[in-house]
């Protein structure tokens, strides 16, 4: 009996520990992508999340292992959701379409705003900034799997490395759009662009699977 009741003690405080913290992440979030990085201290984090200073230095002793944890569960959840995408029947131009609504899902909305701060803000310090860029390379190599999973379900296929750079470009072209947000463009401004890129990468697509189709034939 003593060791159940230790045992339902020690999960209901990872419980806690994990649900604080979670907390503690989200405020980040929201400060992040609406006051920035500046004026995202601990303090402001703290208020936000309705917790002292105190627990959150309890959990995350500095402010850059609270933003680098932010990274970590923005990745995590990216990750999560293409992982879903991928499970999706991939049937060509209009699952690219799909593909391109779900990045945009993704990389477009206000609160991945939040990655960009951190990105930019630690730029002072090259130290948390070169971690930052290490985790964002291995969060890139990470999404790009369930990407290239769907690529190589196509019919005729392309190159490995001419997917991910097409992945690449969708994300750069995105991510350059979500900017647009910040001039207050109205909802058929993105869905233009968005059916361009959509558009683009399909036709990218088809025409390396011709040219590999062609070179095959030479063989």
């Amino acid at each position: 009996m003593i060791m159940k009741k230790a045992q339902v003690s020690r999960r209901s405080q990872i419980e806690r520990t994990a649900e604080t913290q979670s907390v503690l992440i989200q405020a980040a979030v929201r400060l992040l992508a609406t006051a920035g990085y500046g004026k995202t201290t601990t303090q402001s984090i703290a208020k936000e999340a309705g917790v002292t200073t105190g627990a959150l230095h309890h959990h995350f002793p500095t402010k850059d292992d609270l933003m680098l944890a932010v990274l970590d569960q923005s990745a995590i959840t990216v990750e999560a959701k293409l992982e879903a995408e991928n499970a999706m029947p991939f049937t060509g131009k209009a699952s690219i379409r799909d593909v391109v609504d779900h990045l945009w899902q993704i990389y477009g909305q206000p609160d991945y705003w939040a990655v960009w701060e951190i990105i930019i803000g630690t730029r002072v310090d090259a130290g948390v900034h070169q971690r930052v860029l290490e985790h964002r390379a291995q969060s890139m190599a990470n999404v790009m799997l369930p990407w290239l999973k769907r690529v190589d379900s196509l019919t005729g296929s392309v190159t490995r490395s001419d997917a991910a750079e097409i992945f690449e470009f969708m994300l750069i072209t995105i991510r350059g759009l979500s900017l647009e947000r910040f001039m207050d463009k109205d909802p058929a401004y993105f869905e233009r662009h968005l059916s361009m890129l959509a558009d683009f990468v399909s036709f990218r697509l088809q025409s390396l699977e011709q040219q590999l189709a062609h070179q095959e034939t030479k063989l």
